[in-house]
């Protein structure tokens, strides 16, 4: 396996642990308090932290079992790369432009800071399943 397919392989294992979690937290919260008391803003800035930390220890130790691997990149990763990049950004765009929708229609914050978040973990996510899915089966260039 290469180390760029690994190095998704931890994007995608860490954005699913961390969404999890902050969802849970906020769901817990939400069945039994209206959006308005919800405390959103300290569990979403612990998952965000803990999403970066998490991948620059994963990937530390996805290098540190091939170190050989963990600097090289063939014309095929760059490619598989661009692709899932592009694939990961459209899905920030869209979230992005859906919480530029609620900015407008005066929506609560509450939700256009979620929609932000989930766009972010989503593209992160839809980006590393692209690649992962490129690396796997056969990959054509545009």
């Amino acid at each position: 396996m290469a180390f760029l397919e690994k190095s998704n392989w931890v994007v995608l294992v860490v954005a699913v642990v961390t969404l999890i979690a902050y969802g849970g937290t906020v769901a817990s919260q939400a069945l039994s308090k209206p959006v308005a008391e919800i405390s959103w803003v300290q569990p979403m800035t612990y998952s965000i932290v803990g999403f970066i930390v998490a991948n620059v220890v994963g990937n530390i130790v996805a290098a540190a079992t091939n170190p050989k691997e963990a600097d090289k990149k063939d014309q095929r990763d760059k490619e598989i790369d661009r692709f899932g990049e592009r694939v990961g950004n459209y899905l920030l765009i869209a979230g992005s432009c859906a919480a530029l929708v609620l900015a407008m229609a005066a929506a609560d914050r509450f939700w256009i800071g979620n929609t932000i978040y989930f766009a972010g973990i989503l593209g992160a996510m839809g980006a590393s399943v692209t690649k992962i899915a490129a690396y796997h089966g056969p990959f054509q260039r545009w």
